[in-house]
């Protein structure tokens, strides 16, 4: 959204000259360093400031410098720490000397000293400070709220959809809002910078009058059924506002680094490298946030940077990486945590590429900007590995369906916005299926909730629906191709999932390799005894041998060879998760009674380990595929067949097109 105070700024704004341009490839953004997120930036700034360095100017150190009645500072002081903040995301040497940059600003902007500043001159404020900023060209935008005093050609807000208040990586909000008495006396507008956006109605920013600190703000929207966002208000946490007084956001400025010449897409044409780096930076502020394996955070977070399109067409919004490239990507998230094999791309979202709906178009664009977190529901209390004992069924009704049944064992339920939910093919052909994809509260779809053992930051449960009519839009593809979906979207995903086993088992062998060579016991490190040495030899020998077959793998499916890589994608599932689990299994004995405590993850690790060699197809199950796949179907039909039937047995054809899984 920009406002028409706020115009691009590439090169000019108003009088000044915003010396930013780019000029050419080397002035852009990303090529060497990935852009912190606006939480990690203002940490850092935080922690690193003191007495001897201080880098955040505060407003009660400007207040002096402001006329009488003009206010206070708190503007100027939100600005120039906003242009440290961007400094801190770019990688920039901090300016050591702010309270040096705001003498200088008074005596080049003396109509500073008069406060009462209006967006107009607080846009002409963060332009001038955006100046020294390596010639790196900026954005600055603002939108108002629909009843505000103080923006007269600018944009609003919708009252339908209020205020964006989101972070991303790149970019700086700064929010003004009017302060205003129990007795109705408007003091004027008070500027914070936007820090986090929260889960929920709350928000997480920095107060120029006291910068060091860390606030939040409870999220309240006003208006009517015409629209429900027309105004919003801010209210501390219960028992730290005794002032009776109330905040009303006036406006949202925002600061956004532009990291492309004109005339080309913004999102930055990012390396894999690039991609590690920004989870590692990720990673870091949500485990200290306790937030490490929460898949929502991750997703919003991780839209920034374009987390959750990685793997979605570009003509829908997405990235359209290799599978090649996929693989690394969820190799790396499964060093920090196997449950991160959830966050990286559109998981189980993925097929709505296939489909042409404007339903599944507008979910996929939801994915992409980390609104929308997609399940899967194909199990069923007696229909894992047999998928032919499925009983849930869909009926024609109309133009829509009639769906009724039950699943269970099924992963992120209550996290997710939207389901994947297949059922027998109410075309009544014999073993085709349907998928359909609807919102998580559709009506009549009740969730039902188990426990797992692991699966951190993710629910484990069921879903019941009986006789729930669903319109055609929530069709994917067309009835009947639900066994092509599935095939063609576990081939990908078990392979993903492999990796982030891969990666988490690689993980637990350093910190093995660290341990032995630390730890001393009977007069020496514990590593010189090779007994401990040689499971790291060969686990990590093991791991690449998997990590190897599965980029051949990869190769196959980003060639459309599905059918070829099937075969190697199942033995992959198999041992590459069992390696991993052995591996990581000898880290944890690896450190004694250490390793079973809390203060490592290496017991998460061992668990959540042996939750995949069940998930999406459990191991057993996966080596008979393989042992079909190369051995014929002789012993999988003598596995498979029920000798106490007394019908007639399937043809090989028709149970070799059975979709063996277990997934959650």
């Amino acid at each position: 959204m920009c406002s028409r105070v706020g115009i691009l700024i590439c090169v000019s704004l108003f009088a000044h000259q915003v010396v930013a341009a780019a000029q050419d490839s080397q002035t852009e953004l990303g090529a060497a360093k990935p852009l912190l997120i606006p939480e990690l930036a203002l940490d850092r700034l935080q922690a690193q400031h003191n007495d001897t360095t201080p880098l955040l100017v505060s407003q009660e150190e400007l207040d002096q410098l402001i006329q009488q009645d003009g206010g206070g500072a708190c503007p100027i002081a939100a600005a120039l720490i906003a242009e440290q903040s961007l400094r801190s995301m770019m990688g920039l040497p901090l300016d050591l000397h702010p309270h040096r940059t705001a003498l200088r600003l008074f005596q080049e902007k003396p109509e500073l000293k008069e406060g009462r500043i209006s967006n107009h001159r607080f846009v002409e404020l963060l332009a001038f400070l955006c100046e020294d900023l390596d010639e790196t060209p900026v954005a600055i935008t603002t939108v108002s709220a629909p009843t505000s005093d103080y923006e007269t050609t600018g944009t609003r807000w919708t009252q339908t959809d209020g205020p964006d208040l989101s972070v991303a990586a790149g970019q700086i909000k700064i929010l003004a809002y009017t302060v205003t008495t129990a007795s109705g006396t408007v003091r004027g507008r008070h500027f914070v910078l936007l820090q986090g956006g929260g889960d929920g109605n709350q928000i997480s920013f920095v107060n120029p009058g006291k910068p060091t600190k860390d606030y939040t703000f409870i999220v309240e929207y006003r208006g009517d059924s015409s629209g429900l966002k027309r105004q919003v208000f801010f209210h501390s946490p219960a028992g730290f506002d005794k002032t009776n007084q109330t905040y009303e956001l006036n406006t949202v400025f925002t600061i956004r680094l532009i990291n492309k010449q004109p005339g080309v897409a913004e999102r930055e044409d990012v390396s894999v490298h690039v991609i590690k780096e920004k989870i590692d930076q990720l990673a870091a502020l949500l485990r200290e946030q306790g937030d490490l394996s929460n898949p929502t955070a991750w997703r919003k977070h991780g839209a920034a940077f374009g987390l959750p399109g990685l793997d979605i067409p570009t003509e829908v919004g997405g990235s359209g990486w290799s599978t090649v490239d996929m693989l690394e990507v969820f190799r790396h998230a499964g060093k920090h945590n196997l449950n991160l094999r959830d966050v990286v791309g559109a998981a189980h979202g993925r097929p709505l590429a296939k489909s042409n709906t404007a339903y599944a178009k507008r979910v996929l664009n939801d994915i992409v900007a980390g609104k929308a977190y997609v399940a899967v529901a194909i199990t069923e209390p007696e229909a894992g590995s047999d998928m032919r004992a499925m009983e849930s069924r869909a009926t024609k009704v109309g133009d829509g369906f009639s769906l009724s049944g039950q699943k269970l064992w099924n992963a992120r339920l209550r996290q997710a916005t939207h389901v994947v939910l297949y059922t027998l093919a109410a075309n009544g052909k014999a073993g085709t299926r349907t998928a359909f994809l609807l919102p998580i509260d559709h009506p009549g779809l009740q969730i039902v909730d188990e426990y797992a053992h692991g699966l951190t930051g993710n629910s484990f449960g069921g879903l019941k629906f009986n006789d729930m009519f669903v319109g055609p839009e929530y069709l994917l593809g067309e009835d009947g191709d639900g066994g092509k979906i599935f095939n063609e979207h576990f081939t990908y995903w078990r392979l993903m999932q492999s990796a982030a086993a891969i990666g988490c088992g690689e993980a637990a062998l350093q910190q093995m390799a660290d341990r032995i060579k630390e730890r001393h016991a009977y007069g020496g490190p514990i590593g010189r005894f090779t007994h401990l040495q040689q499971p790291i030899g060969e686990y990590t020998t093991k791991l690449q041998m998997a990590m190897a077959l599965s980029r051949e793998a990869a190769e196959l499916i980003d060639q459309g060879k599905y059918d070829v890589a099937s075969p190697l994608i199942n033995g992959i599932k198999a041992e590459g998760v069992e390696i991993a689990l052995a591996a990581s299994d000898a880290a944890m004995r690896a450190h004694g009674a250490l390793g079973y405590s809390r203060q490592v993850d290496l017991g998460d690790r061992v668990r959540d380990l042996m939750g995949l060699r069940i998930a999406d197809g459990t191991t057993d199950v996966m080596r008979m595929e393989v042992v079909r796949s190369f051995y014929g179907s002789d012993l999988w039909t003598i596995a498979i067949r029920n000798y106490e039937a007394s019908k007639p047995r399937a043809s090989d054809q028709d149970e070799a097109s059975v979709e063996q899984t277990k997934t959650k």
